[in-house]
């Protein structure tokens, strides 16, 4: 039936078939499928942070740089974020991206990961485990000049609240560390109660309105929650309701928008720097980087984002339930954190 030309083209297709077992995999594999492991939900700053992840994979998804994408939330435990974890291994997808509940107590399930092949890239709040990848806060070079900042604009005396972060979180220890040694510097300063506000303004509200009555006179707040902190001074009042304390910044829109009505009405002064939310998107930019097998990496740090006094005025269209962000292309990714040397 093929004639005179059946056996070369015979030969033709085995010929093709050979080329295609040939074929690297890297240039005929699908496009990859990525996961992110959220260890906790419960602020404004991480449902931004994820509302910018899923923002960037569905372009990313339509652009056909990615097949799909999949996020589950928790709620701070460990064990939750265990079951997320072990839940996405099954799934088997190509890069796991996660924002851990703990330094340390989910390397064991990271390990897994690694073990089965899928990229674990952790961000925001890290896990130590060495087979993951790191993009992590310059914390040294952000909770330093901050806490200098508002020291300073105290006088350098002067009582002091610290509002810690999420509970048992890697940022909160780090930042923690940073701001007590810098206080050091401060002998002028004491610092009469610390409280946990779980970077949520409600929370801080609560528990600064709780410890206030049975402390002196504050004349400073350094710490997470900054808009709760602004609340619970103005409803205690007294001699706060024509001297606020320097309260430091933390990015969150209802603080900046309270800022500058308190710096146009009495002339206001304080520093902001925060953990940008969009750092989803950069961890998202790093994934796709180590799966097209770019060199990465291990450990990455990440900036501050920094509002001044003379900045202030420039996040007055910040919008109510939002925190100041940057966006982090796939170019920024490759200039600043794939630059960076171990």
């Amino acid at each position: 039936m093929f004639g005179l030309g059946a056996p070369v083209r015979i030969a033709a297709m085995a010929c093709a078939a050979a080329i295609t077992l040939l074929t690297p995999a890297s240039t005929v594999a699908k496009p990859p499928f990525i996961a992110v492991s959220n260890a906790y939900y419960g602020n404004t700053w991480r449902h931004q942070m994820v509302d910018a992840f899923r923002k960037t994979a569905d372009q990313a998804k339509k652009d056909g740089l990615i097949s799909n994408y999949i996020v589950l939330n928790g709620d701070n435990s460990v064990s939750a974020q265990i079951s997320q974890m072990i839940d996405l291994i099954l799934r088997k997808p190509d890069v796991i991206l996660l924002d851990a509940a703990s330094l340390t107590a989910l390397n064991g399930v990271v390990q897994k990961a690694c073990t089965v092949g899928i990229v674990v890239v952790a961000f925001d709040s890290i896990a130590s485990a060495p087979c993951a990848y790191k993009i992590d806060w310059d914390f040294v070079n952000w909770q330093r000049p901050l806490t200098d900042g508002i020291a300073q604009q105290m006088g350098g005396k002067g009582n002091l609240i610290i509002v810690r972060g999420v509970r048992g979180s890697a940022p909160d220890k780090l930042m923690y560390e940073q701001e007590v040694e810098t206080l050091k510097k401060y002998p002028g300063i004491k610092v009469v109660g610390t409280v946990y506000g779980m970077a949520t303004a409600a929370v801080t509200q609560s528990a600064i309105s709780n410890i206030l009555p049975s402390l002196p006179p504050i004349a400073g707040v350094i710490g997470d929650g900054s808009y709760g902190v602004a609340q619970a001074f103005e409803q205690f009042g007294g001699a706060y309701s024509s001297k606020m304390p320097v309260i430091s910044g933390d990015g969150d829109a209802n603080f900046v928008h309270w800022w500058i009505q308190q710096k146009h009405k009495n002339g206001y002064k304080t520093l902001s720097m925060n953990a940008a939310p969009s750092i989803s998107e950069a961890a998202f930019w790093v994934a796709l980087e180590i799966t097209n097998h770019h060199k990465v990496p291990k450990y990455m740090k990440m900036s501050a984002s920094t509002v001044t006094n003379n900045t202030v005025e420039q996040f007055a269209g910040l919008k109510p339930g939002t925190a100041v962000a940057s966006s982090y292309s796939a170019d920024w990714v490759r200039r600043n954190l794939l630059t960076q040397k171990n």
